[in-house]
Parts: C-alpha cells; structure tokens; sequence
C-alpha cells in the first residue's frame, strides 16, 4: 500500500505529518529509500516532490517512487481531497516504478555524505523505461518488431524486448506502437492511467491535463487562480508522449478534450525528435478518428486561458476498464465519416483470400480477442470476423500456414455499423463410411492432392476422408474400403 506524508492544512486519514516542504520531502525521500511508494497531500504537494526526487538523485533513489496530489488537483476534478488521495493511491499501486532502469550518471555531483549514506548505489539514476506487462503475449507475435521500431534512439531490441536505459529517454513512443498494449512505462501506463481516471469519476464535459511530471508543480500554480470553464483531470506522467491513443480516445469518449501542458524546456529533456513523431502518429490519428486537434499549453497564461473555453465535448460512451476496450466503444458510438488508416494501432480490418483459406482454425484459435470466431455446424464451416474486438496485433497473419489473411490498421466505419462479417465459408466434408462430419472439404482436398503427389496408394489417400472411429476400424481391418471408393466418388469429396 502506498504510504501518504500530508503537508500542513491536509487532512488526510493514515497519512504521516510532515511540519513543511523540507520537512515532508525528507520523510517521502526516506520511505521511498525503503522501496516504498509514497503520496504526498497538501499545498506544494509537487514542490515538495521535486524536493524528495532531488534527494533520491543524489543517492541513487529512485524518484518515481513519489508522487504529489496538491488539492488545487482535487477542485479542479470536483471531487473531495480524500477520493483524489485513493484515487492516486490507487494509480500507485497499478504502477511498477520499482521496474525503472538504472544507468549510472558520470556528471553527477556527489557529496562524501551521499556516498557514505547509499555506497556505490549513489552514482546510479532510474529512468522511466518500458515494462512487458504480458511477455506469454509479446512472444506469440514472433514477427513483430512495431516498438523497436517505433523508438528514435534503438534503445529496445529482443524480444520480449529489454531498454538500454542509457538510451530511453521515458518518451513513450514504443508504448502507443505495441499492438497488444503489453508495453506500459515503469512510472505510468494506459491502463493504471485510465482507472485513475474512473475512480475519479472523470466525465465531461471536461478537460483531460496530460502533464510532465516535472511541470506538474509549474501547472499546478497556473491552476490555482483560474476558473475553469468545466472540470479538470491532471495525469502526470514521465513524458506527455506517454499518452497514447487508446487512452486520448478513451478520454474522448468519456468528454474529455486532451490539453498538453508541457513547457519548452521538459521537451528539450524528452527529446524533440520523439515528441515530433509522436505528433506525427498518435496525436495525428486522433485528429483524424475524431476531427479535433490536441491543445498545446507552453505557458502558464496559455493554459489559463484555453481553461477558459468551453470544451465542447459531450460524453459518448461508458468507459470499460480497460483503455482499448473503452477507446473501440467511443469510436463505434462516435465513427469517423469515412475509414481512416492509422499509424498506431488501434482496430484491425481482417481479410482472407478464399482461394488460399483451407478454414484450418488455426487463426481463430490464435487470436487473443475473439475477433476471429470459426463456427462450425450443419453443412459447413465458416469463419466470422468481429470488427470491434481486432486489436490489429497480426498474430492470425503470422499464425496462419496458407498465407491467406491480410490485416490493415483501420478504423472502418461501414464494417463496425455492420457488426459481424463472414470472411470465408466452406463445405463441411463427411466421414464416408459412417456419415459424421469430420471438417472442412477444401482441407481435405489439399491433403489428397498432396498424398496423390507423392504417388501413396487409393486406400491410404482415402482414409483422412474417414473419422477417427471408423480410421482404428480400418487399421484393424474391421472395414473394407474398396467398397467406399466409387461412392466417394460419385459425392465428389475426392479430387
């Protein structure tokens, strides 16, 4: 459970007293030295978390233990201080901070007192790198590289893929391109962030703050004496690239429009290259899916005064848990006018070439989301598509061993109004001794083609169209099968 250090004038139940900014800093500092998560509650929470991240710096902490929760955060939602706290507390314990990578830093500036105090643990720093939530996931899609990618700077590489934590920079751009959503920052994910969200109760009209952690003091003041024209919701994370478009469609679909809040300098640390493509890919996706662009604030009067504005954004769907699952909602309750292409992944459009297809089950069974479904009864078999559970992962195109299914990352509004689609259906093949079905013909076709091509006798070709039965009574010599070859025959099962 994440510990809570309150400044004074918070009242906040099991939290530790703190007399001041230092005085709360040096205790959120300690605990985190202790690998604990720590929150800290009052005016200047984020101040006082500056402080403790600069005493952790010094001695090898890691700074994405602690947290702030001002209660400028808590009006600005209009939600009590104390449902906030849980509520970032909550976001806390989703996290794994504990999971950052470390580096060490050559210019950093040690006193002998850091040294004695931490040891060689001192001249290290933790950086915000990515963690697979779900390796089983990531390795089922062995051809694909979209983070590695994706990253500017060749920080990732394996798989499941590992950062070079002297070569991330915490942008976030791996985490958007990961088709299966099993990336998420060690400080901040889609996932945690989207159920603080909803602990909060945060619907709009409204607007969604996405700050850099070291500008959240800085939006904080810029806060303090505004009046919003509609309810606020703070997200810090490492980097505002770390907003991904599942969670800004999310948001949208909630009512909240995204605000950017992040100054010059904290982009410049980021790097601009990756923030660059992000707006690029992500933030042009959204503009696309939803014909509204992204609001930059790079000044604290800036920001003032887009608060000022009506957002103009009306709840469209109930939020899942989950921020793809709630993103697919609001586009399916609010769909572009026509299909857009997207460069990060979102929805799939799944097609199948009939001519290649042998219905072989083996993409449905692969698929994670349910989005291919083989249906087999009566007369045939047929596979189905769902377009509002393709996650565009291609792990069918990869799984599939008759190269038959192309896959495009698009939200297609025609296919999501139709609902289910049938992308391929066949005759269903009989046992020809006994009647029961025992799968798909054009398998079985391609089977005995092949068996023919490698010159093996009538009888054993004509025992794959035999059930599994009938196959041990034949091997005991229980039934006779030339009698069943000219009526195999006549029903055309054989080529």
């Amino acid at each position: 459970m994440a510990r809570l250090v309150a400044l004074p004038g918070a009242s906040v139940e099991g939290a530790v007293e703190a007399d001041g900014l230092e005085n709360a800093a040096e205790k959120a500092a300690e605990l985190a030295g202790e690998g604990e998560r720590v929150l800290i509650v009052g005016d200047g929470a984020w101040r006082a978390a500056e402080l403790a991240w600069e005493r952790l710096e010094k001695t090898g902490g890691n700074p994405l233990l602690v947290w702030g929760l001002d209660p400028v955060e808590a009006r600005a939602a209009g939600v009590p201080l104390e449902a906030a706290a849980a509520a970032r507390r909550s976001l806390l314990e989703w996290l794994q901070p504990e999971e950052a990578g470390l580096r060490t830093a050559p210019g950093k500036k040690l006193g002998r007192r850091d040294l004695l105090r931490s040891g060689p643990a001192a001249v290290f720093e933790a950086v915000d790198t990515p963690v697979v939530v779900d390796p089983q996931a990531c390795s089922l899609l062995k051809g694909c590289r979209a983070c590695i990618d994706s990253c500017p700077y060749g920080a990732l590489e394996g798989k499941p893929p590992r950062a070079d934590p002297y070569k991330c920079t915490g942008c976030g751009l791996c985490l958007s391109a990961c088709p299966a959503g099993v990336l998420e920052a060690a400080g901040a994910g889609e996932d945690p962030a989207w159920r603080y969200l909803r602990l909060l109760g945060a619907r709009g009209p409204g607007y969604l703050l996405i700050l850099c952690r070291r500008d959240a003091a800085w939006a904080v003041e810029a806060l303090r004496g505004a009046e919003p024209a509609a309810r606020a919701y703070i997200l810090t994370l490492t980097c505002p690239g770390q907003a991904g478009l599942r969670l800004l469609l999310a948001a949208w679909g909630a009512g909240l429009a995204p605000v950017y809040v992040c100054s010059s300098g904290s982009v410049k640390a980021c790097g601009v290259e990756a923030f660059q493509r992000y707006l690029e890919t992500v933030a042009a996706d959204y503009t696309a899916l939803t014909g509204l662009k992204p609001v930059f604030a790079a000044e604290r009067g800036e920001l003032g005064e887009v608060l000022q504005r009506e957002p103009g954004l009306k709840p469209a769907a109930q939020g899942a848990e989950k921020a793809w699952r709630s993103a697919v909602e609001a586009v399916k309750a609010r769909p572009p006018g026509s299909r857009v292409e997207t460069a990060a992944p979102l929805l799939g459009v799944v097609e199948v070439d009939p001519s290649r297809c042998t219905l072989c089950s083996a993409c449905s069974r692969a698929c994670p989301t349910g989005a291919l479904e083989m249906v087999e009864g009566g007369e045939g078999a047929r596979l189905l598509f769902h377009p509002d559970r393709c996650p565009a992962c291609s792990l069918c195109v990869d799984t599939c061993p008759e190269d038959a299914i192309r896959l495009t990352r698009a939200v297609d509004p025609g296919l999501l109004s139709g609902g289910t689609r049938l992308l391929h259906s066949d005759e269903t093949a009989h046992c020809i001794v006994c009647g029961r079905p025992i799968g798909p013909l054009s398998i079985l076709r391609k089977v005995e083609a092949r068996l023919r091509a490698s010159g093996l006798p009538e009888e054993t070709i004509m025992k794959i169209y035999l059930c599994s039965e009938c196959k041990q009574k034949a091997a005991l010599g229980l039934i006779d099968l030339s009698k069943y070859l000219g009526e195999q025959r006549k029903r055309g099962q054989a080529l």
